[in-house]
């Protein structure tokens, strides 16, 4: 992957996100989501907000939607698991509609084994639970895929993920 491609995907995930008014961006910290947050907490449309859990963003954003924002959680698919309960009890039941953006682990070079069990698990909660999984796996195919990925929340009303695979991301280095 080139630099040129890293730098256009990271754009296309934020213009995708601007042309679906998605101004509350909830995220834990993660080196393959870093340079989309630290442009995003540049850019005036968006209101950035670290979180220390990842269920603490789905009330967040949830809060944000019954308050006439849109909003969207970034976070790594090994910390999806920690949003079970709220996507459950909260999210799902009430129809709230947003982006989850996940960072993919445990999957294809994958360096740390204790990521691999649950990196595996995260389509199939997804699909268990009734959220519509959309793969980012190409550079050419992010703006795309991502837009109308974010779009189908809105009208599904339903959380949606958009997943970051590592085929584009490169992955985790392991150093």
């Amino acid at each position: 992957m080139s630099v040129t491609n890293a730098v256009a995907w990271h754009t296309d995930i934020i213009e995708a996100f601007r042309a679906n008014e998605i101004r509350l961006i909830a995220h834990v910290a993660d080196s393959v989501l870093a340079p989309i947050i630290r442009r995003m907490e540049q850019d005036s449309f968006f209101r950035v907000v670290t979180l220390t859990r990842e269920e603490e963003g789905v009330g967040l954003v949830t809060g944000a939607y019954l308050a006439g924002t849109r909003g969207a959680l970034l976070l790594q698919s090994s910390g999806f698991g920690n949003t079970i309960n709220a996507l459950g009890s909260l999210a799902l039941p009430y129809q709230i509609p947003f982006v989850m953006l996940l960072s993919e682990r445990g999957s294809f070079m994958e360096h740390n084994v204790v990521q691999i069990a649950g990196g595996a698990a995260v389509p199939k909660v997804l699909d268990a639970l009734g959220i519509q999984e959309f793969p980012l796996r190409r550079a050419d195919e992010v703006s795309f895929v991502a837009l109308q990925g974010a779009r189908h929340a809105f009208v599904a009303r339903r959380p949606v993920a958009l997943t970051i695979t590592t085929q584009l991301s490169g992955g985790k280095s392991g150093r």
